[in-house]
């Protein structure tokens, strides 16, 4: 059977561009394991899009109205709650110009004494309204499912092991059962997007990954989310009160073990979290970390491109720095903006590959804090 369109890749940004697509256009899903069992099922559902996508106001908004509208569908359930940033003395000025730049709110960090530790080394806190959080897991499972009531196709536990390239254009996957023939080629695969794409496109994508704590707080409901970009580190209450802790791994080098958790959380819990964070000096009640590495690139934005460095009818969509989830419906539109030449109802040229003089992996890393105006 031929397809309008092989995606490869079922996590956050595979689902939303097959729940874009498929109203007009058969699509296949191929995923290596089960759907939505890869990086995607470990992000921490902080959906602080307008703080990690400062540029692109509109890409924000349309991503955060689907979480909206997308509430009480299946058994996703969105929780709107503010995200606020201590910011340093020596950091207000600086603060003040974001706030006014990016039209979110300066106050004094007394407001948040809930969220702060007592001797916080904080005078004053951005807040962003309209953010949230919910279980990723449950959207996810709510993604599949309508997806699949829009007529969707999926391949669990096929790994795809090549796309087919005809006189430039692509023409489907080679999947470890077999070819697939398709009209076009989303690849969405994580850090297995660069070496599934070797033998046709070079990608600046570089692995790391993002560590996870949850601590034993009672915390009360409605408790804001929070971080600190000094310490490259953010927090929020689970739904039963704990305080889950994150905080980025940077790898040198090739990892040995994906899996493992890196020496920053444990540095962070155990030395500066505590002064930062009310709570902060809880029991750790487990550590957690993706199965496999997320990506990112030189500017620690994403790739979402149809490159026309390579064959036609391909489009990439990786490189999101553990921003993806947040951004889930934005991606999908864009790649269905991409794919059929519809007008995208926000800018899509930030995300394009040719935006980078490297297509290697030995760039410095930077960090997803490091993108926005912020303290």
């Amino acid at each position: 059977m031929s397809y309008d369109v092989a995606i490869v890749g079922s996590g956050v940004a595979g689902l939303a561009s097959a729940y874009r697509l498929a109203p007009d256009h058969d699509v296949l899903v191929v995923d290596r394991d089960a759907i939505g069992s890869g990086t995607s099922s470990r992000a921490s559902g902080v959906i602080t899009t307008p703080v990690d996508y400062p540029g692109q106001p509109e890409w924000s908004e349309h991503a955060l109205a689907f979480f909206r509208e997308l509430d009480g569908t299946g058994v996703f359930e969105w929780t709107e709650r503010e995200f606020v940033r201590g910011v340093r003395p020596a950091d207000v000025e600086a603060a003040r110009e974001s706030a006014r730049a990016e039209g979110i709110s300066l106050v004094d960090r007394a407001a948040y004494d809930e969220v702060f530790a007592e001797d916080a080394p904080y005078e004053r806190a951005l807040v962003w309204e309209g953010t949230g959080f919910f279980d990723v897991d449950e959207f996810l499972a709510t993604m599949q499912r309508e997806c699949a009531s829009r007529g969707v196709e999926f391949r669990p536990d096929t790994a795809v092991e090549a796309v087919h390239v005809e006189d430039g254009v692509a023409t489907g996957v080679e999947t470890e059962y077999g070819s697939v023939e398709a009209d076009s080629v989303v690849v969405a695969a994580g850090s297995g997007t660069r070496p599934l794409l070797a033998d046709v496109l070079g990608l600046p994508l570089r692995k790391f990954t993002w560590n996870v704590a949850y601590l034993d707080a009672d915390l009360p409901e409605g408790y804001p989310m929070a971080g600190d970009p000094v310490l490259q580190c953010y927090w929020r209450r689970t739904r039963d009160g704990h305080l889950l802790v994150g905080v980025q791994h940077e790898y040198e080098g090739p990892p040995e073990d994906e899996r493992e958790v890196g020496p920053e959380i444990e540095t962070l819990l155990g030395e500066a979290f505590p002064t930062i964070a009310a709570h902060g000096d809880s029991e750790v009640v487990r550590y957690e970390v993706c199965p496999m590495a997320d990506t990112t690139t030189p500017d620690a934005n994403p790739i979402v491109d149809a490159p026309a460095e390579g064959p036609a009818n391909l489009v990439i969509a990786a490189g999101f720095h553990g921003a993806g989830v947040m951004a889930s419906d934005s991606i999908g539109t864009a790649v269905r903006s991409l794919l059929t030449g519809e007008d995208a109802p926000f800018p899509i040229d930030p995300f394009r590959l040719d935006r980078f003089d490297t297509r290697s992996t030995d760039f410095p890393f930077r960090s997803l804090f490091g993108k926005s105006s912020r303290s």
